[in-house]
């Protein structure tokens, strides 16, 4: 097992679950985020099969599941690459051949050699595993000026150059000169080198890119080298490839890249969405919740390893000793501590994480010697300590597709109460988001608010005594769709922000979020 002393600068009584984010963990701590990473999931299996697209909000885990190939056995060499240097000098190369036809497979059969280019470079300096005979490796990277322990940027702007030089030197042939120089300085020798290798050692190399906070989608060369990316990330990772290539994607950008791809259907074969339900959220919770406890309170596990991979009912269990069970709300309901919880993030485990951290964060020596459950008035502080950095955040992951979310909702969402119809939504649109709404018409707004979370429909068939029900988009697996007869609700975390008024009202629910709602993801077991 790992040591979790490793743990210790991570996991603190400031920040009692640790990390929000796996960049705040340096890429040479595996172990930590080994130990970190929660392998209880649909989401992992899903995993086995090689996925070259990971589709996910941002704060879904994104950069975890990226890195989990680092205690994944079948890879014997990762690669991290930057993506946003490698597009940059992708779509430098197209807007250089601007002027000419440039067809979306030529591309990608750019993108393929570019990145076999870099693993090469990287396989010749770091690989612990270096082929018998090197040759041909050494004869391709030199004539492509790659030096022996150049960094993989380095190694971008060298053969970006070489790109370049060859679009000035031969400006009517463009891509298919560029192209040749790989035939010409035996590009195909080297990479046999490295396939042989590999299928005889039956291991595999990963190439990984991360996401990107902006993918720059209002530039045309941008758009045509991402156009080119997915088609050549669709087609990797098959069966007898040595090669895989893992590309991070924001869903919140997903309407926007999947209208770039020239065929959806097969770019997106091999992918990955981070859906997360509240069960796989609890466990992931409990987990570091057991490293918080025997790093800081070990006479609470009474000798258990907090190691030990617990069950659904066990991670819940132990919950339900570190909260109260009931708590009451602001508007004056009562309500379990755990659902008070959930329905103020939209299943990411960032949301959930930044919740944790803020209601469980150490106040005052009296904490010290008995630290569980924690006060009602903590639950209900740590979430509005939080709940405008989650909104902040939406908004800045939906700013490429809704620049004025953040001052429409501030504008309109005050006027709203929780529930309301669409003809009240409407007036509000027209009275006070329209002047900050530029150019666009009720229905664009309306479906902002949907595409964000703030709004969903009212299911009026599953409301309860507590809870008013409500179908937000992030569960639906598609398209959210509303009729004008539809009554709709605001999510929790904006009506907490921005609504001030009807203490009577039930709250909103939205569904999926409950501990024992039945699971809306299309996932095979």
């Amino acid at each position: 097992m790992s040591d979790l002393s490793l743990l210790r600068h991570y996991i603190t009584k400031d920040e009692p679950f640790g990390p929000i984010d796996t960049f705040q963990v340096g890429e040479v701590d595996i172990e930590v985020l080994k130990l970190l990473f929660d392998k209880q999931n649909r989401i992992y299996k899903s995993f086995r099969d090689r996925p070259s697209i990971i589709m996910g909000r941002r704060g879904s885990g994104k950069t975890s599941y990226l890195r989990s190939v680092y205690f994944d056995d079948q890879y014997s060499d990762r690669i991290e690459i930057s993506t946003a240097t490698l597009l940059e000098q992708i779509a430098s190369i197209v807007q250089e051949l601007s002027h000419d036809t440039v067809f979306t497979e030529t591309l990608a059969k750019l993108w393929e050699k570019t990145l076999w280019t870099c693993a090469l470079a990287w396989l010749r300096s770091n690989s612990e595993t270096q082929p018998a005979d090197a040759t041909a490796i050494d004869n391709y990277l030199n004539s492509m000026n790659v030096n022996r322990g150049d960094s993989n940027d380095i190694v971008l702007w060298k053969i970006a150059d070489l790109y370049k030089g060859e679009v000035e030197n031969n400006p009517k042939n463009g891509l298919s000169n560029i192209l040749k120089l790989f035939d010409q300085r035996n590009f195909n020798e080297a990479k046999a080198v490295i396939v042989g290798q590999c299928r005889s050692k039956e291991k595999r190399i990963v190439i990984l890119l991360d996401s990107l906070e902006d993918f720059k989608l209002n530039i045309e060369s941008v758009e045509r080298a991402i156009q080119g990316l997915l088609k050549c990330v669709g087609a990797m990772n098959n069966p007898r490839e040595v090669l895989d290539v893992r590309l991070c994607l924001p869903t919140e950008l997903s309407g926007k890249v999947s209208g770039l791809s020239s065929n959806a259907i097969k770019d997106f074969n091999r992918q990955v969405k981070l859906e997360w339900t509240p069960k796989e959220l609890i466990s992931l919770g409990a987990q570091r919740l057991m490293y918080y406890i025997d790093i800081h309170y070990p006479r609470l596990l009474k000798g258990r390893s907090p190691q030990v991979e617990l069950s659904r009912e066990e991670s819940h269990g132990l919950f339900r000793m570190a909260l109260p069970e009931w708590i009451t709300n602001q508007r004056g309901f009562r309500e379990q501590s755990i659902s008070y919880i959930l329905r103020h993030t939209q299943l990411l485990p960032r949301h959930l994480l930044l919740i944790l951290n803020s209601v469980f964060k150490r106040s005052g020596a009296t904490q010290l010697l008995s630290p569980f459950p924690v006060e009602e008035k903590k639950i209900i502080y740590g979430i509005r300590q939080v709940e405008e950095k989650i909104v902040t955040e939406i908004f800045s992951a939906f700013k490429m597709i809704h620049p004025t979310a953040k001052d429409v909702c501030e504008r309109c969402l005050p006027h709203l109460p929780r529930v309301f119809s669409t003809g009240e939504l409407r007036k509000t649109f027209t009275q006070y988001g329209k002047v900050v709404f530029h150019g666009g018409e009720f229905f664009e707004f309306r479906q902002m608010l949907i595409d964000i979370g703030a709004i969903g429909r009212v299911m009026p068939e599953m409301e309860t005594d507590v809870y008013i029900k409500g179908k937000f988009k992030y569960t639906a697996g598609h398209e959210l769709m509303v009729s004008y007869e539809d009554q709709l609700c605001l999510h929790p975390l904006f009506s907490g922000i921005y609504v001030n008024n009807g203490k009577d009202e039930r709250p909103v629910y939205p569904e999926g979020s409950g501990m024992n709602d039945q699971d809306y993801r299309n996932l095979d077991d």
